[in-house]
């Protein structure tokens, strides 16, 4: 086979757990074989892909010159910028979108087996144990410390009184993920705390299996999306928004129900998800699109 080489424009609007799928994806495929040149219109370290320039960076000769003339086959993760339709113009494209409020700008792939429409390509997500996010920070444990933090994610900002008030008396607190996501990977990190996703979403079972890697158990909704990602027993049900029926699920998660539904998503996310299983459908998907010869 000859070789393959795809260029990847990876946005700013991604959030660090989608960052993390993306580079962890983008070092199975190089170790793969593939050829990935990479940019970034964010930040650069987090992703950790090896030779990835800042788009930012480049001076304005090497934008025109990368857009007008690199590249028969490029990948699309997150929002588009202003320039990519020229490079629709003259490449094949392939989009992965981890908002559906994007259009899409290429060839659709999504990171979910649950929400994979007709037309559309499943790339499974990858996931690794080991994470950069200051992991040193903060060691205290599931078990040690204080009572653990409740991290809200994907809730409606008029009904988190309740799950805040059901925190509160199991005197925890509870914290709004979604205002400053790099601080709250931080809170993640350390372990001493948990997760909460009333209205889980593609994105949010991303998190939650990270979440899992880091010992960080999940209190959810039940849902098609979450068993897919934890599998089914690998978080603690939230059968409603009741106030009593949150206390319930709150305080089975502070306990051995959240222990227990932590070890088997940890389990489930590191037995489903391998990097080299994505790689390699991204591999196929590259082929079969142009990117290298069989």
């Amino acid at each position: 086979m000859k070789q393959m080489d795809c260029y990847w424009y990876i946005s700013e609007s991604l959030r660090p757990w989608e960052a993390a799928v993306v580079g962890t994806l983008a070092r199975a495929l190089l170790r793969e074989g593939a050829d990935v040149r990479a940019f970034s219109g964010g930040g650069t370290e987090s992703l950790g892909i090896p030779g990835i320039l800042s788009w930012h960076s480049l001076n304005a000769t090497e934008r025109a010159l990368i857009v007008g003339t690199k590249g028969k086959l490029w990948h699309l993760w997150g929002a588009p910028p202003s320039w990519w339709k020229f490079i629709r113009f003259r490449s094949r494209t392939i989009h992965t979108r981890f908002d559906s409020s994007t259009a899409w700008k290429g060839h659709p792939t999504v990171l979910s087996a649950t929400v994979c429409s007709s037309g559309e390509t499943y790339i499974p997500p990858a996931f690794e144990v080991k994470m950069s996010w200051s992991a040193e920070e903060g060691k205290e444990t599931f078990e040690e410390a204080q009572s653990p933090l409740f991290l809200l994610a994907g809730g409606k900002e008029d009904e988190s009184f309740v799950f805040a008030e059901s925190a509160a008396a199991l005197s925890s607190l509870l914290r709004a993920l979604d205002d400053a996501p790099d601080e709250e990977i931080k809170l993640l990190a350390s372990g001493n705390c948990i997760l909460v996703l009333p209205r889980p979403a593609p994105s949010l079972a991303l998190l939650a299996a990270f979440a899992a890697l880091m010992g960080v158990p999940s209190v959810a909704a039940r849902s098609a999306l979450m068993d897919e990602a934890l599998g089914k027993d690998g978080y603690v049900h939230l059968t409603s928004e009741n106030p009593e029926h949150v206390r319930t699920a709150f305080r089975s998660a502070l306990g051995e129900g959240g222990r227990s539904a932590s070890a088997y998503a940890r389990r489930s996310v590191t037995d489903s998800f391998p990097p080299e299983k994505g790689a390699k459908k991204l591999k196929n998907l590259y082929l079969s699109l142009g990117g290298g010869e069989k």
